[in-house]
């Protein structure tokens, strides 16, 4: 049980690092103080995407039926992203006073999906992006659990990134690659997932270390090749920064597979990664079209105190009342109900 503890106390820490960078990115973004290195905070997404791998793959040792693995993520996510979306929704209807029309009820209304990006509507707020690559990772994970296939994830995954990188290292230009990695984008990312996966099996058991250190090897070296195909990182930050930044991330897991992390947990990480799913959905637009320009613009408030000082524990509070009156009450009665209708006795202690 200690164990388990501590586990989940340094995941909840990077959990809270890594929303902090994103945070911290969008309120810089396309100003001079990015240049500080807060641009580099572009790449928190790919920690989330590792954490993800780790916990989503520890998650099946926990589970009986893939109905149950179903109602857990349904219950976890989708009460924090319904209140966020609805809030970003209420920001556009303020903004435009009140002016609603057919397209804007269509995008709330695709948007309450986390599919929008298949039913080609556009994501009401920026972080939304990465959550069609987080579910497609699910039902990957939920495919090969159903039918037993777990046991084949490392052939698959290892096919589909060496496939994805030499694709996209030789035929760049290919219409047919362009076309394979816009309709599923969880490849552009895919060795980070299944370095997360990786790193739980070097956490969990002491066995076959060289080789899975070796995909870990592997998983970086090909993620970092891929920097060429991700529009978004490659916007903001050179090849080097982005290396530099996956090397700080595999390091930090390969020190809390070692059970040497625990100095990142402290009271203000294990807190920031207990809103952290809220934070990373809430605060782009409030903060950087709404609370920062009126601060900065209309009231000439220095930026760093307008960023820091007045917007950040704004969308901190906000995220803290989404995660403690919303997601913890909402996601327990939720997956009550579901487990109920699916016929699913569950696990009352788990929280991934």
């Amino acid at each position: 049980m200690d164990t388990k503890l501590k586990r989940y106390q340094e995941l909840d820490a990077l959990r809270g690092i890594a929303a902090l960078f994103v945070v911290l990115f969008h309120f810089t973004l396309n100003r001079p103080e990015a240049e500080y290195g807060l641009k580099l905070g572009v790449t928190g997404v790919d920690l989330f995407f590792i954490i993800s791998g780790f916990v989503i793959f520890m998650s099946l040792t926990n589970i009986n039926s893939s109905k149950e693995f179903i109602v857990n993520r349904v219950s976890r996510l989708y009460p924090t992203y319904w209140a966020s979306v609805t809030f970003a929704f209420i920001l556009i209807i303020v903004s435009s006073k009140f002016q609603l029309n057919h397209f804007s009820i269509v995008q709330y209304l695709g948007n309450l999906t986390m599919f929008q990006y298949y039913l080609k509507i556009p994501d009401i707020d920026g972080p939304y992006w990465t959550m069609i690559i987080e579910m497609i990772f699910y039902i990957g994970i939920l495919i090969l659990f159903h039918f037993k296939l777990t046991k084949f994830l490392n052939p698959i995954c290892l096919s589909l990134i060496i496939i994805t990188v030499f694709l996209t290292s030789f035929y760049f230009n290919n219409i047919f690659v362009k076309r394979l990695l816009a309709y599923i984008p969880l490849l552009q990312f895919l060795p980070l997932f299944f370095a997360g996966i990786t790193f739980y099996r070097i956490y969990t058991s002491q066995t076959f270390l060289k080789k899975n250190y070796f995909f870990i090897a592997l998983c970086f070296v090909c993620q970092a090749l891929l920097y060429n195909y991700s529009e978004k990182t490659k916007l903001y930050i050179s090849q080097i920064e982005y290396t530099l930044m996956l090397s700080l991330y595999f390091l930090l897991f390969t020190l809390f597979c070692n059970k040497k992390l625990k100095f990142i947990i402290t009271k203000t990480s294990l807190f920031l990664g207990k809103i952290s799913f809220a934070l990373y959905l809430i605060h782009q637009k409030i903060a950087v079209i709404f609370i920062i320009p009126f601060l900065v613009n209309y009231l000439n408030v220095n930026f760093w105190v307008a960023a820091i000082l007045i917007t950040l524990p704004i969308i901190i509070g906000l995220a803290t009342i989404i995660t403690y009156y919303i997601e913890i009450p909402l996601s327990k009665k939720l997956k009550h109900k579901l487990g109920k209708i699916c016929g699913v006795r569950l696990n009352p202690t788990q929280n991934n």
